[in-house]
């Protein structure tokens, strides 16, 4: 009787065991797959981001950002939506909550491609980053700016429209000084 009690006993405890391990690594299962980043698309191909523990993770968000050609006081000076090709650079500005202690990426798109990545250390829970991006007269078209967190995701994405500059309208006067260029430059008395 006493081997037969031990015996279920034995059994019991060793089922107990199993299922509390299965449980565990089900729990730390599911916690790796909250955890894991999204792949990170690169220029040339998607390549899978470095995997980090994250306790206290906070997805973050992003409070404001803008297109502008000027910052200051770390501080964006204009909101932009367009920009024409006269301008040969562009700034992206960001204002981050809640990702302290993570890496937040400005990922520049154009014509739906990857064409730069700029990593931001962010080191308080309000943080302010911006990235610049020169860009040729002939790269018209639609530009677009992802925020990624830490966890691979984006969490803000805004556009700009690159439009080609309208040429100078010509007034009737340089009309007539194109046409008679000695006339016009010289003077007489």
């Amino acid at each position: 009787m006493k081997n037969t009690i031990g015996i279920i006993a034995l059994v019991f405890i060793s089922q107990s065991l199993f299922a509390e391990e299965m449980e565990t690594k089900k729990i730390e299962t599911n916690m790796t797959e909250t955890e894991m980043p999204a792949s990170n698309t690169t220029a040339a191909e998607p390549a899978a981001m470095e995997m980090k523990e994250q306790s206290g993770f906070s997805r973050g968000s992003v409070v404001r950002s803008s297109f502008t050609t000027e910052i200051a006081d770390r501080e964006p000076t204009e909101n932009l939506q367009n920009l024409t090709n006269e301008n040969g650079e562009v700034k992206f500005f960001t204002e981050l909550r809640d990702m302290s202690g993570q890496t937040a990426v400005h990922r520049w798109e154009y014509d739906g491609k990857v064409v730069a990545e700029v990593k931001f250390d962010v080191k308080g829970p309000r943080w302010r980053v911006w990235s610049s991006k020169n860009l040729s007269p002939e790269w018209t078209g639609e530009w677009k700016v992802s925020v990624i967190n830490a966890a691979g995701e984006v969490i803000s994405e805004k556009n700009l429209s690159y439009d080609i500059a309208a040429a100078p309208a010509m007034a009737p006067s340089d009309t007539e000084a194109t046409n008679t260029p000695a006339a016009a430059t010289e003077s007489t008395q």
